[in-house]
């Protein structure tokens, strides 16, 4: 090694005497190894040469190298000592169900290894039926041909068959030319399988001529028909025709003709359309009418005589079925007695002409018995109020009579087995018909109450949220039922008067009453209770002060009628606006009243001002008249002011609030006869100055 293939390392003796060391180790154990070598292949080359002569293993097989789909075979390998197969098996044997080529490694006793020659194994599909799938057409007219075709299945061979002949296995396909039913049947190793369907091929040839043939006579009576034919084939279709029009629904070589005319046909198929070389004419011999006839009724084990009108003696045909049979025999008359009957028979008559005979008409021969003893019995309540019903029915079945209804023994109703009883009562049933009458083993006894009378109800009226006082009339209290409607079933608890006061109430609502008596309840009748608003009354005055004689105007409203009280120096109390002249101050209430009757009240006061009546003389002289010095409506100012002066100017009396108490004194002492002056001075109205004499 070269110091330049190390940079940056530098060999000192030590290092460089180890990797002297380690060379020469690596050098003596490479020696080592390839000694052995020569010495273990020697053996080896040794047994190699001795397995020259090793046997050659086969695989046998338990059945066919070719297997069906979901079968299996068995290989199995000659014996030794170790198993490789080519699939990864180890084992002498292996169940093969894959196709695929198959191998085998064995090593015998000796350690030789043998391999197998290939086992090829296929696995084959099962066959599916197939579809034969053909070019049209299939019918065709003189020659042709069709070509018929499968799918393809792998390994299958095809047989192609005609009429159950083989004719060809050549391929999936195959060109027939000649009619026929074709099939194909396909086959391997699994089996074989048939197609899933037919296919036929039809070569027509025209139609040589035909005629319609009649089976039966072409002249019949009405009713009755004829049989036409023509000849059948194969792949047509047929069209008949009455007078040269189509029959609808006549694809058929025969028909049913049951009217008059040339019938003839036509037969369409693929080389054409042939019509028949003739015509069948047929014609219908008109039915007499049939005869009238009647019921005829009688009793148990009697002989009834039916009788029937329309056609002359000898012309009648009687019948006991109402078709085919034979007519009674000597029964040719318009009347015939039956035999003795047990039970009702159905007979039937018939007209003849000689030729045709009519329909016949059914004759009843009723037997009746005397009615059997029957029973009632009723379905609901015997008890019930008027207007009410209960059904009763008679268990009896009573076949072709007639059931008869009695109340308290007279006949009631007839007619059918059940009756509505709405009447009071014993009811029985009487059953007859022509042979006797029987009444029923029971009665039913039926009690209907009467219904009182509804009751009349009178509105209640609420001014404002609250309650309402409702009554009513036409009963005793206890018997009054009152509801919150029409419908509900139970009433207001309580609630049994004729008064009824409801709960406070914020509008207007409908609450209903009855009368209940002996059980029976009345239809319920409405009651209105009405909540009407409040009217709002307002009331004001043009001059709220006025003098004693003036007038002033009082204004009110809120209303629809107005009322003023007191009346009194009112010009019309009644009016919205009425002209008020009081003698003295009044107060006066305004009553409004809106149209559903609601009041409301208001008052206005009107102040009036009394005039001062001022005497000009009193005499103060104790005698008890005319004492004191008294100003009328003196008292209507308190806050006047009252003075007096002597005719020197000095005051000798003052007062405020003056109550006519004066004597004619200053400081107690009386005044001398003479000539004053007085001052009144009122506030706000003014000062009133006169003369005043003292006399005696």
């Amino acid at each position: 090694m070269e110091a330049s293939r190390l940079p940056n390392h530098t060999f000192t003796f030590r290092q460089y005497k180890n990797l002297t060391g380690v060379l020469l180790l690596i050098l003596c154990f490479c020696t080592f190894s390839a000694h052995a070598r020569v010495v273990n292949e020697a053996p080896r080359a040794l047994e190699v040469a001795s397995c020259s002569t090793a046997v050659k293993p086969k695989i046998t097989l338990n059945g066919p190298p070719t297997i069906c789909a979901g079968g299996s075979v068995l290989l199995t390998a000659s014996p030794g000592k170790s198993y490789k197969w080519s699939n990864g098996a180890t084992s002498q044997s292996i169940t093969i169900t894959h196709s695929g080529e198959y191998t085998v490694e064995v090593v015998d006793e000796n350690g030789c290894v043998g391999k197998s020659d290939v086992v090829k194994v296929e696995v084959s599909a099962k066959l599916k039926a197939p579809k034969i799938e053909y070019t049209d057409p299939l019918i065709v007219c003189g020659k042709g041909s069709i070509t018929m075709r499968v799918e393809e299945q792998e390994g299958a061979s095809y047989v192609w068959k005609k009429d159950g002949v083989p004719v060809s296995d050549k391929s999936n396909e195959f060109t027939a030319t000649e009619a026929g039913v074709y099939t194909v049947e396909l086959s391997n190793f699994c089996g074989y399988v048939r197609s899933a369907n037919k296919v036929e091929f039809v070569i027509q040839q025209p139609l040589p001529p035909f005629e319609v043939v009649a089976t039966g006579k072409l002249m019949f009576c009405r009713g009755g028909n004829v049989k036409l034919s023509v000849p059948e084939h194969k792949n047509v279709t047929y069209a008949w025709y009455l007078d040269g029009k189509a029959l609808p629904g006549s694809n058929s070589h025969t028909w049913q003709a049951t009217e008059a005319g040339a019938y003839t046909a036509a037969i369409t198929g693929e080389c054409g359309t042939f019509k028949s070389s003739n015509s069948m004419q047929v014609e219908l011999l008109g039915l007499p009418e049939p005869p009238a006839a009647e019921r005829v009724v009688g009793c148990t084990k009697s002989s009834l005589t039916l009788t029937a009108s329309g056609g002359k003696n000898g012309m009648y045909r009687w019948y006991t079925a109402a078709k085919g049979g034979t007519a009674i025999p000597g029964a040719n008359g318009p009347s015939f007695t039956t035999p003795v009957l047990a039970s009702s028979t159905t007979y039937y008559v018939a007209i003849t002409n000689g030729e045709c005979e009519s329909e016949r008409v059914p004759v009843e021969a009723v037997i009746e018995t005397k009615p059997e003893v029957s029973t009632i019995e009723a379905k609901g309540d015997l008890e019930f109020c008027e207007g009410g019903a209960v059904e009763i029915s008679s268990k009896t079945v009573h076949k072709g009579g007639e059931y008869v209804w009695l109340r308290d023994g007279k006949e009631y109703a007839r007619g059918t087995s059940t009756l509505q009883a709405t009447e009071s009562g014993v009811y029985t049933l009487k059953l007859q018909n022509d042979c006797g009458a029987t009444l029923s083993s029971n009665s039913i006894k039926i009690n209907v109450w009467p219904a009182p009378q509804a009751p009349v109800a009178h509105d209640g009226i609420s001014c404002g949220p609250g309650k309402v006082l409702l009554s009513a009339i036409g009963g005793a209290d206890g018997e009054f039922r009152w509801y919150e409607d029409a419908a509900t079933a139970k009433p207001i608890a309580g609630a049994v008067n004729a008064d009824f006061e409801t709960p406070a109430l914020q509008s207007t609502r409908t609450y209903y009453v009855s009368i209940v008596r002996n059980g029976c309840e009345t239809e319920r009748v409405p009651v209105k209770a009405f909540v009407y608003p409040v009217p709002v009354a307002s009331a004001s005055v043009q001059e709220a002060e006025i003098d004693a004689g003036a007038s002033t105007r009082l204004s009110g409203s809120g209303g629809a009628s107005y009322s003023w009280s007191p009346a009194a120096g009112l010009d019309d109390p009644t009016s919205a606006t009425p002209v008020a002249t009081p003698d003295k101050t009044t107060r006066y209430t305004l009553t409004v009243r809106n149209e559903e009757g609601c009041e409301d009240s208001v008052s206005v006061e009107v102040q009036v001002r009394q005039l001062l009546e001022i005497p000009n003389a009193f005499s103060p002289n104790g005698d008890g008249v005319n004492d004191t010095w008294e100003i009328k409506n003196i008292t209507y100012y308190p806050q006047a002011k009252v003075e007096v002066y002597n005719r020197w100017g000095s005051m000798v009396f003052e007062q405020t609030n003056y109550r006519n108490e004066w004597h004619g004194t200053y400081r107690g002492n009386a005044l001398p006869v003479g000539t004053y002056f007085y001052v009144i001075t009122v506030p706000g109205k003014g000062k009133f100055t006169g003369y005043l004499n003292l006399v005696n």
